[in-house]
Order: C-alpha cells, then structure tokens, then sequence
C-alpha cells in the first residue's frame, strides 16, 4: 500500500500558500503539483485556501486582516499534517 510522507506532507504546507498565489519556484511548483495530485490531505487543504481566496475577492471589500486570526489558521494548518494520536 502506497503511504503519503508527512514530511511530505510538511514540506507542502510551508509553501502552499506561495504555490497557490503563484509564487512558489519552479522546482517547488512541480513538487506542491505532484503532492497534490497523490495526497487527498494537502488537496483539500488547498481546496480550503482557495475557497477562501475565492470568496475574499469575490466580496471586493477591504479586510482588516486580524495577525492573531491568521497565527491560529497556521497553527491549525500545521496541525493537519500531525500523525493522529
């Protein structure tokens, strides 16, 4: 049975977000590209964050964006790629 590597895993969510916003390096493309593409995890993940992008630009409305609120989506981010206990 093939099994995604949480560092992996890890690796993807430090640079989801540049990938997404069309940022991240050639070479970190094609392996955020690949890693999608086999890790259902990280693909909702990047579904989620571009919802969210989505919506943001959709509403064409300023946001005060709240540094606390951003550290806590981080933190949960980072949590998703935590083995369960």
């Amino acid at each position: 049975m093939f099994r995604i590597s949480r560092s992996r895993c890890k690796e993807v969510v430090r640079v989801l977000q540049s990938y997404l916003d069309g940022e991240a390096d050639s070479p970190t493309t094609a392996m955020v590209a690949e890693h999608l593409e086999e890790c259902r995890r990280c693909g909702l993940e990047a579904s989620t964050y571009q919802a969210i992008k989505s919506a943001l630009v959709a509403s064409a409305v300023e946001v005060e964006v709240d540094p606390e609120a951003v550290a806590r989506l981080r933190r949960f981010a980072e949590g998703l790629t935590e083995p369960p206990r």
